[in-house]
């Protein structure tokens, strides 16, 4: 039996940019209400879920570890022969 090369499936391009547009325009708003909103408290929650949301967008554009579990479990769940 050949040995079979670590190809993971990749998302197209133009889906990653539509994912990661959706995600950081996600982030601006939370940041635009944090920026009008008058508690301290709800300042910085919305401040960080904006941040975690920008963090995102640029993360699956990337490609990188929530959008790519396949691979990292591929490399754990190994048959030997």
């Amino acid at each position: 039996m050949a040995a079979k090369e670590n190809a993971t499936p990749r998302d197209c391009l133009s889906c990653r940019i539509v994912g990661a547009v959706g995600m950081v325009g996600i982030g601006g708003y939370l940041a635009n209400s944090a920026c009008k909103n008058k508690s301290t408290a709800g300042k910085y929650g919305l401040s960080m879920l904006s941040f975690a949301f920008i963090c995102l967008g640029v993360a699956r554009y990337k490609q990188t570890f929530p959008f790519n579990k396949n691979e990292e479990f591929k490399s754990k769940n190994v048959i030997k022969n």
